[in-house]
């Protein structure tokens, strides 16, 4: 199987790097040239632009920013919709709205091309190393020919449902990662102004009921490493957790917590935090209450 991947931002060229390590034939498109000469040199086939991508390839991955980039991907005029053979296989890794994945899906079956989606989960550093998790969403009979790719990726498989599932559960996955963000960063601060030794209190967070994987796993990386480099950029963080709220209010679902944490990012942004990972809320809280920023 030949295989194609758009989309070679921070975990979409580990993704793709992760297939060619794997020994898979793949055909890779990116707007960023750089990009995709250096998986070139890997053994990747560069296509100039989607639709011949789509002619030579049985699979292809999207890994994009928003839906209105997988849209203009999947179902443009010179999109992966108008080029790739009947029968193959789309796969869709972004994170997306609902309505949109439906529209795909949709399109895609009247198209008489096999539609799944596979959000990732867990963080761009399982990526670099192969070990990132897959939601996917897609017919029960089609998962053969998708899985064994997708293990060439990751470790873990969380087969969700039909097409779209995985992109409803990425939705409520990210919710909850986000919403840590702030409740990390509520916690750092407070301990820091409590006078509390922050090594020692980490250690206690990490190891009770309180531990959760971003703060465990992602902080003592990022922001308490000083290191605000985009594992996951702030502005994609803010984009996840309104597909969140507006999942919520289309269906007249409350989610406080939610919708405080949305506008908590867009103030983070209007601070001048766009670029950053999304780790430094920590930072815009200690800013915000004139506390040093927190290091260990």
């Amino acid at each position: 199987m030949k295989i194609g991947f758009i989309g070679l931002g921070r975990m979409g060229f580990s993704l793709a790097r992760s297939l060619l390590k794997n020994q898979s034939q793949v055909v890779v498109h990116d707007t960023n040239a750089e990009v995709m000469q250096q998986l070139e040199k890997q053994g990747a086939v560069v296509a100039h632009d989607v639709a011949s991508l789509c002619r030579q390839v049985d699979l292809v991955f999207t890994m994009l920013p928003g839906p209105l980039q997988v849209k203009a991907v999947a179902l443009g005029d010179q999109g992966i919709i108008a080029h790739l053979k009947p029968g193959a296989v789309y796969i869709d890794m972004s994170t997306i709205d609902v309505d949109t994945v439906d529209l795909l899906a949709e399109s895609f079956a009247r198209a008489d091309i096999v539609f799944g989606d596979a959000p990732v989960g867990r963080l761009a550093m399982h990526a670099d190393i192969g070990e990132s998790l897959f939601m996917l969403g897609i017919a029960e009979q089609q998962r053969a020919r998708v899985e064994p790719v997708l293990y060439r990726m990751g470790t873990t498989i969380h087969h969700c449902g039909p097409a779209g599932s995985g992109t409803r559960t990425k939705i409520i996955n990210n919710m909850m990662v986000l919403c840590y963000c702030q409740i990390n960063s509520e916690a750092l601060v407070l301990a820091k102004s409590l006078g509390l030794d922050i090594q020692k209190t980490f250690d206690v967070l990490t190891s009770t009921t309180a531990s959760n994987g971003q703060l465990k796993e992602k902080w003592p990386k990022k922001v308490l490493a000083g290191d605000l480099t985009p594992g996951f950029d702030i502005t994609l963080g803010y984009k996840d957790i309104s597909l969140a709220a507006n999942a919520g209010a289309a269906r007249q679902i409350a989610l406080p917590v939610c919708d405080t944490t949305k506008n908590i990012f867009r103030m983070a942004l209007a601070a001048g935090k766009s670029g950053q990972d999304t780790s430094c809320l920590t930072d815009f809280w200690a800013e915000a209450n004139a506390i040093e920023k927190i290091r260990l």
